[in-house]
This record gives structure tokens, sequence and C-alpha cells, in this order.
């Protein structure tokens, strides 16, 4: 994989899903993808990251993205009304008004973590992730409450 552009382009509820992310995903092209997006942030506390409510650096690499949305949670055979905002989109809005952070904003990743780790732990999974699917891995709960652990003790984040 290539450089990456800077600021990096992230979903909102993505911020949260690279918290616990362990290598699965949507196919081997979105695997790379994580893969690479996680390690430059662990690698890169500085980098820029923009906020984002729409398609990002990772949905360009997932099977589900279709014509500009999220079809992964798209009910089978029901016509989806123009304009109208998928599940992930939702999830972005809950977790940017969970967070306090504002769209289109651009912070290093530290602080993010940071905002992430004072803001959420796994009790707030319910309200912010819903019925997502990869709940039912303990990946995100772990992760999220161990980066909680890490803020509120002032113990190093990287």
């Amino acid at each position: 994989m290539g450089p990456l552009e800077s600021p990096l382009r992230i979903r909102a509820h993505s911020l949260l899903c690279l918290q616990g992310y362990k290598g699965l995903g949507y196919s081997v092209e979105f695997v790379a993808q994580m893969d690479h997006v996680s390690e430059h942030l662990r690698a890169n506390p500085d980098a820029q990251v923009q906020v984002i409510t729409s398609a990002d650096i990772l949905c360009e690499h997932c099977p589900h993205f279709s014509e500009g949305r999220c079809t992964v949670d798209d009910p089978e055979g029901v016509p989806i009304p123009a304009g109208a905002p998928d599940e992930s989109t939702l999830m972005d809005r809950r977790v940017l008004t969970w967070l306090d952070i504002a769209e289109d904003s651009v912070q290093d990743w530290a602080s993010i973590l940071q905002r992430i780790g004072s803001y959420v732990d796994s009790s707030a999974l319910d309200p912010l992730c819903g019925d997502c699917r990869w709940r039912e891995y303990p990946h995100c709960a772990e992760a999220l409450d161990e980066l909680h652990r890490k803020v509120i003790s002032g113990a190093p984040l990287f």
C-alpha cells in the first residue's frame, strides 16, 4: 500500500472500530487497508485525521460500499430512497455527538485517542454501535475499556 494522504479522512464510527481492530474484515482488500491505516496511526500519533460522516479511506476498500453508501445493513430487496442515510452514517452522527467532535474537524490522532478514552468504554457500545455485526467479538469492548483505563490513569497511550 502506498503513502496515506494527510489529513486521513476517517468516519467517526471507524475511530472506534480502529480501537478493537484485530485483522478481521469484509474482504482481503478491506483488511489490508485497515492494517495499513491502523499501523500508520499507531506509528504516528501526530497524524492528522479529518473526522467525517461519509465514505472514508476504509470504505473505499469494502465490498459493501456501493453508489456512495454502505449497503451492509440494507434490507434485501427493499428499495432505498435516494439520499437516505445508511446505518454507518447514523452511527457516525451518534459518535460525533458522544465525543463532542465537529464533523469535518481535523485533529491529531493522539488527541482523538485521548477524547475516545475519556468519553467511551464498553458501556457506550449499545447506544453508539447498536446492532453492529462486529459486537459479537469481544475486541471492541476490550480495547475501549483498556483505552479508557489508560486515559483515566494517565498511562501512556503509545
